[in-house]
C-alpha cells in the first residue's frame, strides 16, 4: 500500500513539474548570438517546399476542391502518426497537376477529439499569420471539406456520415510539403549562435510552438527542408496544443522558448496586436448544411458558443478557439514581449 502511495506521489510530482515548465518561456541562459541581424533568406513569392503558395491553396485550390474539380487518384496511409491519417493524391482539372494531401477524417460524432482536433490545426495555421509572412509559414495550409459519403467511399472506403443529419464525411486536408524530411537533430545551439539563416527559421518555429503551446514533439511531427543552407522548419501536426492536458512530459516539448534570441521583426509585429485583433480566432471556419446534406464552407458568423471551440447546431458547424484559449494566447504574447524587454531573451 505504501509503495503504491509513493508511486502515485511520484507521478503527481512529475505532472506538476511538467506543468511548471510549460508555464515559463524557457531557460535563462546567456549564450550570445554572433550577429546583430538576420536578413530574410526567403524570396518574395517563392515557396520551395509547397505544392502551391498558401494563398492559392486557401482560395483557388480550395474552390476547385469544393466544386469537385480535384479528383482522387490514390489513397495510402501515412508512415508516421497515431491518428490513422491518410494521404490522398488528387488531380487538378485546371492545371493537370497532381496534388498530395494529408487527410484526417473526423471521428464520428466528435467535432473535437483527442489528437484529432480540426479546430486547433486551423487555429495554429491562423496564429502564425500574426507574426510571419507567407514565405515563412511554419504550419502547412489546412482546409475543412465535407466529402459526399458515396464519393468518399469510392476513393477511401466505408465511412458513416460524420454528423447526424448530414450525408458527408468531414475531413481536414493539409497540403503535403515537398523536399522535406524528418530532422536528425531538431536544434543545434552552436549553429544557432553563428548562422543567421539557421537562427531566422528556428525563431519562426519556436515562437509559433510557444504561442500555440505545442505539446506533441514525437518523431515525425516536425519536418525540415532538405536544403540545409535554407533549413526551414515546419510543424505538421498541431492537434495537441492550446493548453491540452495531459501530454507526454517525458520528452522535450516546444511549448516553451528554447532559444537564447528571437527575431526582432516578429516581436515588433506581436507588439502591434490588440486583444480585439484575436477575435477572428473565435470562429475560424464555419460550414452549413445544404439541401443534399453536405456541409459547405460559408463566411464565419456570430459565435454560437464561446465556451466551446467546436459546435454543431441547426445544420451549422463552427470551429475556433474558446474565449479562455484566446485569453491564454494573449497572455503568452504579452509574456514573450515582457521577456524580451527585460533582457531575458535577446533579439536579432
Amino acid at each position: 500500500m505504501m509503495r503504491r502511495l509513493h508511486l502515485t506521489c511520484l507521478v503527481l510530482l512529475c505532472f506538476a513539474a511538467g506543468h511548471l515548465v510549460s508555464c515559463s518561456t524557457g531557460p535563462r541562459h546567456r549564450a550570445m548570438v554572433q550577429f546583430k541581424e538576420a536578413p530574410s533568406p526567403s524570396v518574395k513569392g517563392q515557396f520551395p517546399n509547397w505544392q502551391f503558395p498558401p494563398h492559392e491553396l486557401e482560395t483557388t485550390i480550395y474552390q476547385r476542391a469544393l466544386a469537385g474539380k480535384l479528383h482522387g487518384e490514390e489513397v495510402k496511409r501515412t508512415a508516421q502518426g497515431t491518428t490513422g491519417a491518410l494521404y490522398l493524391v488528387t488531380k487538378d482539372e485546371v492545371t493537370g497537376k497532381e496534388l498530395k494531401w494529408k487527410l484526417k477524417k473526423m471521428v464520428r460524432g466528435w467535432l473535437d477529439s483527442f489528437n484529432t482536433s480540426f479546430r486547433k490545426e486551423l487555429a495554429a495555421y491562423e496564429v502564425q499569420k500574426l507574426f510571419l509572412d507567407p514565405e515563412d509559414y511554419v504550419v502547412p495550409t489546412a482546409l475543412t471539406i465535407c466529402v459526399l459519403r458515396e464519393r468518399y467511399m469510392e476513393v477511401v472506403g466505408y465511412a458513416a456520415a460524420s454528423l447526424d443529419g448530414t450525408n458527408c464525411v468531414l475531413c481536414l486536408a493539409s497540403t503535403w510539403l515537398v523536399d522535406v524530411t524528418i530532422p536528425d537533430k531538431l536544434y543545434d545551439e552552436s549553429r544557432f549562435l553563428e548562422d543567421p539563416t539557421y537562427a531566422y527559421f528556428m525563431s519562426n518555429f519556436n515562437i509559433l510552438t510557444y504561442l500555440i503551446q505545442h505539446r506533441d514533439a514525437r518523431v515525425g511531427q516536425f519536418l525540415v527542408s532538405k536544403d540545409d543552407k535554407q533549413r526551414q522548419l515546419f510543424s505538421i501536426d498541431n492537434g495537441i496544443s492550446f493548453g491540452f492536458w495531459p501530454y507526454n512530459f517525458l520528452i522535450t516539448q516546444w511549448d516553451t522558448i528554447h532559444l537564447p534570441a528571437l527575431r526582432q521583426d516578429s516581436i515588433d509585429r506581436l507588439r502591434k496586436i490588440q486583444r480585439q485583433d484575436l477575435a477572428n480566432l473565435e470562429v475560424i471556419a464555419q460550414l452549413e448544411k445544404n439541401e443534399n446534406g453536405i456541409l459547405l464552407p460559408v463566411q464565419p458568423g456570430e459565435n454560437m458558443n464561446p465556451k466551446n471551440g467546436a459546435t454543431y447546431k441547426d445544420g451549422t458547424v463552427q470551429f475556433g478557439l474558446t474565449t479562455s484559449e484566446i485569453d491564454d494566447l494573449w497572455e503568452r504574447i504579452q509574456t514573450l514581449i515582457a521577456e524580451v524587454d527585460s533582457g531575458n531573451i535577446q533579439v536579432f
